[in-house]
């Protein structure tokens, strides 16, 4: 019984292991595109400037001014709210 037992505890612990090993796998990620790359940079951009005009901003990005004055920055470089929904940009 006792054999029996450890032959299901350690089927049980290998086939954990390779569920956790296949999961943590990098995955195949398709390159991004030129609007793309361009929204992400245009993040960056606008991220600083709103903090940089908002000092008192402390990482909520629901925060109304600093919300307000990042999406003015992207909507000045035309990036697309489903653009940023897609880049899971906030």
């Amino acid at each position: 019984m006792d054999t029996v037992r450890n032959c299901c505890v350690t089927t049980l612990l290998c086939l954990a292991l390779g569920l956790a090993v296949a999961g943590c796998a990098p995955r195949e990620r398709r390159p991004l595109s030129f609007d793309d790359q361009q929204a992400l940079a245009a993040n960056k951009e606008c991220r600083a400037q709103a903090t940089q005009m908002n000092n008192e901003w402390r990482g909520d990005t629901s925060y109304a001014p600093w919300r307000a004055y990042y999406d003015m920055c992207m909507s000045r470089f035309e990036i697309s709210d489903q653009q940023m929904r897609r880049l899971r940009l906030p």
